[in-house]
């Protein structure tokens, strides 16, 4: 049985959501620009030549951006997983609410319907 979205979205702890927004939206930014940046400026060849110090220079440089960039995408990746890991578990206390729910109304609707016909029956 599927959960009616309003249902959901009433349950999704949205204080947390539109707490931890800004960061991720920060990271997203940060992470557009860069690559956006990369693909505009492309492979540019070191300053001074093709002298192998140089070169070798330009190259720890650019693995050294990469790293940082690896370590950013890791923790706005980190920050996704905990709230998706928090939405799921939200959305798992709701199917639970919502099975123990329709299992109130099915013993109230048993005890009514019994009620009623015993009332019925000592008439």
């Amino acid at each position: 049985m599927a959960l009616p979205w309003s249902t959901l979205v009433k349950a999704i702890p949205w204080s947390d959501v539109i707490a931890k927004a800004p960061d991720l939206a920060q990271g997203a930014r940060k992470l557009w620009q860069k690559a956006a940046g990369q693909r505009q400026g492309g492979v540019e060849a070191p300053p001074g030549g093709s002298d192998g110090d140089t070169r070798l220079a330009g190259l720890e440089a650019r693995l050294t951006e990469l790293g940082a960039r690896q370590q950013e995408i890791t923790e706005l990746l980190a920050a996704l997983a905990t709230q998706n890991a928090e939405l799921v578990t939200t959305a798992d206390t709701l199917r639970r609410q919502l099975r123990r729910l329709w299992i109130t109304v099915g013993v109230a609707a048993a005890l009514g319907l019994s009620g009623l016909i015993l009332a019925l029956l000592g008439r």
